[in-house]
């Protein structure tokens, strides 16, 4: 089974400035994602997608069994969706080296992933015989049917149709956590999505491991973090 993992690593966020190169734990945000799969063995190819020179030669110098692919320009606005990259790479890899049974994006976003994680969703995917996406999913802690919008100053029931419920009597719903997506290169290509609608999902219940980093806070929480819990 040949699984291709892609990293994307866009140089200008905007809620969090050069989020990948912050440091937590002694390295940067990036290089935790990187050195997870480093040693990981369980990938037929990596590529790191990124239009951000120093983030280029990191993986030339040090992660040189990966590939580097700088992405355009075009792939490289705010506008821009996951999904359009990955197709991207994805045609560009089949077309220079070989076709691959599925794609697995890692966001370097989520530093406490942990290798069982992905060794899991793999299992699933091969168990499942490639034929369904595998999406990492957490249970969500606000509920919508607890939410309001603000109008003239005005709380409004979101979902006016329905009555607030206890906590024991709401439907679980779950969100996608960006710990990772193998998605079956056919549901990329015509979906065009990383959430394919038939996609199985795997729970995480670790709300560190889950955490996905994209705010000055949600850094502090994470440094906050790893005083207490080891980063593979």
């Amino acid at each position: 089974m040949k699984i291709l993992a892609i990293i994307l690593a866009r140089k200008n966020s905007k809620r969090l400035k050069k989020k990948h190169h912050l440091e937590l734990d002694g390295k940067s945000l990036i290089d935790h994602t990187f050195d997870l799969l480093k040693k990981s063995n369980l990938f037929y190819n990596i590529i790191v997608s990124t239009d951000d020179q120093k983030i280029l030669k990191n993986v030339k110098k040090k992660y040189k069994s990966f590939i580097p692919l700088t992405r355009s320009r075009y792939l490289s606005r705010d506008s821009t969706n996951s999904h359009e990259v990955l197709i991207e790479v994805y045609k560009w890899y089949k077309k220079n080296y070989s076709k691959v049974d599925g794609i697995f994006l890692l966001q370097p976003t989520s530093p406490f992933r942990k290798l069982s994680t992905i060794k899991k969703m793999i299992n699933i995917y091969k168990k499942n015989k490639m034929k369904r996406s595998i999406v990492s999913v957490n249970k969500v802690k606000d509920h919508p049917e607890w939410m309001f919008e603000i109008r003239k100053n005005k709380l409004i029931r979101f979902d006016k149709k329905k009555p607030i419920k206890m906590s024991q009597y709401l439907k679980e719903l779950y969100i996608v956590n960006g710990l990772g997506y193998l998605l079956v290169p056919k549901d990329l290509l015509i979906n065009k999505t990383t959430i394919p609608q038939n996609s199985i999902p795997t729970v995480c219940n670790s709300e560190i491991e889950s955490l996905d980093i994209d705010t000055i806070e949600d850094l502090n929480i994470a440094r906050a973090f790893k005083k207490y819990f080891k980063i593979s």
